[in-house]
């Protein structure tokens, strides 16, 4: 999909339609543009700046704080419509999706009559100011090559034949999975094209990056290395992450917006119907801005911060005695690790994340210490889902009742396909 976040919300609102679009993380200065309209961008505004730097490049953007759940909507009907025209459907993202055509459609040619169809019925069904790019090639890498090839609208076919001449005018970095270290590193072995990359001997390839190295070479010499999975794969880690806001020191509540990050990806666990063997912790610590005190005694009003750096955090985990999907379980050891990396400094950044994760057995389940039913953690999830997710809170939570401390978040790296029509993948 094309400027995907910035096109649903034009979608949404006629009145942004033809005009630079941002959305953003949060609306205040720092905040991080994470889309941008195909207006914005031909003006000049990029993914990853702030708003501030969005402002000064393009000041007549209008700037909308992200809505999780109207994208998510979006996409679980763009991925209903897929389904339509073939039983393997990757998921790789909110906005974005690999589809295996074999035995759907006879040539190169087919397909490309298909998926014009497919974008029609998209603007038609769906939203007529949404706009996707479509990659048609013999293999998931090229498929996503080919799909980056014309955007927006774009519809890009490579075919055996014409490897060569769409990988000659492409930079190493334009390929899937080369990055900056990456590229230098293939540099210095000569390869300074994709196309010197197909050409150069995979052997040679291997004894300096090992198995990254023959993956590489498959790549642009059109070789299935990962084909199109069914949807069923089963994620490996669940996580949520924050980056802290100063009020939060102020107010002290550092605990309580770990407490909701651990709910949210405590939610996201039961929605794939798995448990957490493992629970993970991680903080960041910063100087407190001038004037500005500490969370437990810290910095006297009108004392400065000290010059020296902060401390940078860390992250400690604890293998749970049983795999879980209790919320007050998690919720405990997540403060419990809290403490052990946390004296007071203060936060920049909270991360959870839980692993070793395993289906359920189906067995009768008990949590706590009580014998609390786990019926008890569904039924609140029901209530959360029905009235929202302040219907019920933690006592611990009370003081972030109607802040938007640790909100709903879009992640963009890849994530599996099962369960993500349920409202808490993402």
């Amino acid at each position: 999909m094309n400027s995907y976040f910035a096109s649903v919300e034009q979608q949404a609102n006629p009145f942004l339609r033809g005009k630079a679009v941002g959305v953003c993380a949060y609306l205040h200065a720092r905040g991080c543009v994470i889309a941008a309209s195909v207006e914005a961008k031909q003006l000049g505004m990029k993914v990853g700046m702030n708003v501030e730097q969005a402002k000064t490049i393009v000041p007549s953007a209008v700037f909308v704080e992200n809505d999780p759940a109207k994208y998510r909507a979006v996409s679980s009907r763009v991925f209903r419509l897929l389904r339509e025209y073939t039983d393997q459907v990757e998921i790789y993202s909110i906005d974005e999706a690999f589809m295996n055509m074999t035995g759907w459609c006879r040539d190169p040619a087919e397909a490309a009559f298909l998926f014009s169809r497919i974008k029609l019925r998209l603007r038609t069904e769906i939203g007529e100011w949404l706009r996707c790019s479509v990659g048609i090639a013999p293999t998931r890498f090229l498929a996503k090559f080919a799909s980056d090839f014309r955007k927006p609208d774009g519809l890009t076919v490579i075919t055996p034949e014409t490897i060569d001449e769409h990988l000659a005018v492409k930079d190493l970095e334009d390929a899937w999975g080369i990055g900056p270290r990456l590229r230098r590193r293939l540099e210095g072995l000569g390869i300074k094209t994709l196309l010197d990359l197909k050409h150069y001997p995979v052997q040679n390839l291997m004894s300096v990056l090992g198995k990254m190295g023959y993956v590489l070479w498959a790549h642009v010499n059109g070789i299935e290395v990962n084909a199109a999975s069914k949807e069923g794969v089963l994620p490996k880690t669940i996580g949520h992450s924050y980056c802290v806001p100063r009020r939060v020191n102020r107010e002290g509540t550092v605990e309580a917006v770990l407490t909701r990050l651990v709910e949210r990806a405590g939610r996201r666990l039961r929605g794939y119907g798995l448990r957490a063997g493992r629970i993970e912790v991680m903080i960041g610590f910063s100087n407190p801005p001038p004037f500005e005190g500490g969370v437990r005694g810290g910095w006297r009003q009108g004392i400065p911060p000290p010059l020296t750096p902060p401390p940078r955090g860390g992250g400690l985990s604890v293998r749970l005695s049983d795999p879980t999907d209790d919320p007050a379980t998690l919720i405990r050891a997540a403060a419990t690790l809290l403490h052990e990396l946390w004296r007071g400094e203060y936060v920049s950044f909270l991360a959870v994340t839980l692993g070793e994760l395993q289906e359920k057995t189906g067995q009768m389940e008990f949590h706590g210490r009580a014998g609390r039913p786990s019926s008890l953690t569904r039924s609140l999830d029901l209530i959360r889902d029905k009235h929202g997710e302040e219907a019920i809170v933690y006592g611990r939570m009370s003081k972030m009742i109607g802040k938007n401390d640790a909100p709903d978040r879009i992640g963009f790296r890849k994530t599996e396909g099962r369960g993500w029509e349920g409202s808490t993948l993402f």
